[in-house]
C-alpha cells in the first residue's frame, strides 16, 4: 500500500512538472496571436493563386486550399501595419493546416526598430523540405516588425492547404483581444469607458448604414439631440408668417403642413428627431403667433362687445324715461 501511495505521489509531481504554461517565453496558446482578424485590423493582400483571406485569421482552423502553387507561381500572403511593440523576451510566427501542407515556404518581417527598416528572414525552407503540418519558430532576431511576409513555393503537386496564420507576441496584446474586437481603432477600453470608431454597429440587422443601426425598441431614460440651428427665428420681426387661408390652401393641395413630411415620405425615410423636433417646434411658435393674434382680435371685439353692451344699457333707459312722459 505504502509503494502504491509513494508512485502514486511521483506520477503527480511529475505532471505538475510537465506542466507547462503561456508566459513571455513559453507560449502555448493561440490567447496572444496578434493576427485575429488581421484583414479588418491591418492592410492584408495577396498575390499568386486566392485563397480566403479571412479565413486564415478568424480562429477558426477551417483549413483553405490552393491549386496551382509553385516556384513561378508562389503564394504571397503581405500582412501591414502590425502593433509597433517591439518582440522583447520572445515572439513565434507559424501556420498551420489540416491537409497538403506547404512543403517549400519562407517567412519574413520588416523590423523598424530603431529606424534600421530591413525584412529579415524568420524562417526559409525554399530550397529544403519540410514534412509537417505545422510550422512556428521564434523571431531569431528581436524587433519591431510592422509586416509579415508569408511565401508559398509548393506542396503536393502544387496545392498548399492553410488553416491559419499566426503571430504570437505576448507583450503586444491582451489574450484573445484580436478576436474581440475586428480592428485596432474599432471596440477600445479607456478607462471605465469602451469606444469604437471605425464603421458602423448593428443590432438586429446585418448590414447597418449609420453608426448605430437598430431593428427594435430602443428603452432609454433619456436621449440628447445634438442641433444645428432652432425656430426661434420665427419670432423676429421679418419672419414671413404664412396666412391661415396660405396654410390652408397648401394642406388642401398637399395634404400635409409646409415643410413637414408627407406620410410617404416618413415611412420611405424615417425622420430625423433633431430636424423634426425644430420643425414641430417651428410649427408650435407659428401656432403661437397665430393665438396671440386672435386673442388680440377677441380683445378687441371683447372691449366692442362690452362698449356696446354699455351703449345698449343707456338706450333702454332713455327708452323707458321716454316711456314714461
Amino acid at each position: 500500500m505504502k509503494k502504491t501511495l509513494a508512485l502514486l505521489a511521483l506520477l503527480v509531481c511529475q505532471i505538475i512538472n510537465c506542466q507547462t504554461f503561456s508566459t513571455n517565453l513559453t507560449p502555448v496558446g493561440w490567447e496572444h496571436n496578434i493576427l485575429f482578424n488581421s484583414v479588418t485590423r491591418y492592410t492584408v493582400t495577396q498575390e499568386g493563386p486566392t485563397i480566403n483571406l479571412a479565413g486564415l485569421f478568424d480562429g477558426s482552423m477551417n483549413p483553405y486550399y490552393m491549386a496551382g502553387v509553385t516556384p513561378a507561381t508562389p503564394k504571397v500572403i503581405l500582412i501591414e501595419g502590425l502593433s509597433g511593440y517591439h518582440t522583447q523576451a520572445g515572439a513565434w510566427v507559424g501556420w498551420t493546416t489540416r491537409y497538403l501542407p506547404a512543403s517549400r515556404f519562407k517567412i519574413e518581417g520588416y523590423d523598424t526598430y530603431n529606424g534600421v527598416n530591413v525584412w529579415r528572414v524568420i524562417a526559409d525552407y525554399s530550397d529544403v523540405d519540410y514534412g509537417n503540418y505545422n510550422f512556428s519558430v521564434k523571431i531569431p532576431v528581436g524587433g519591431v516588425y510592422s509586416k509579415l511576409k508569408f511565401t508559398f513555393y509548393n506542396g503536393q503537386g502544387g496545392n498548399v492547404g492553410l488553416s491559419e496564420l499566426f503571430f504570437i507576441h505576448p507583450e503586444a496584446t491582451i489574450p484573445y483581444s484580436g478576436l474581440l474586437t475586428q480592428s485596432a481603432t474599432n471596440w477600445q477600453n479607456n478607462g471605465t469607458n469602451l469606444f469604437y470608431n471605425l464603421g458602423n454597429v448593428g443590432i438586429g440587422i446585418n448590414a447597418p448604414q449609420n453608426k448605430l443601426d437598430v431593428n427594435g425598441t430602443v428603452h432609454a431614460r433619456e436621449v440628447k439631440v445634438d442641433v444645428t440651428g432652432w425656430p426661434d427665428y420665427v419670432f423676429k420681426n421679418n419672419y414671413n408668417l404664412p396666412t391661415l387661408e396660405e396654410v390652408e390652401k397648401h394642406i388642401t393641395e398637399k395634404g400635409h403642413l409646409e415643410n413637414i413630411p408627407s406620410e410617404e415620405e416618413a415611412i420611405k425615410n424615417g425622420i430625423s428627431l433633431g430636424e423634426m423636433n425644430a420643425k414641430l417646434l417651428q410649427k408650435i411658435e407659428e401656432l403661437t403667433l397665430y393665438m396671440i393674434d386672435v386673442n388680440k382680435k377677441i380683445n378687441v371685439l371683447q372691449d366692442n362687445n362690452d362698449r356696446l353692451i354699455e351703449e345698449n344699457k343707456m338706450l333702454v333707459k332713455k327708452i323707458e324715461s321716454l316711456e314714461k312722459k
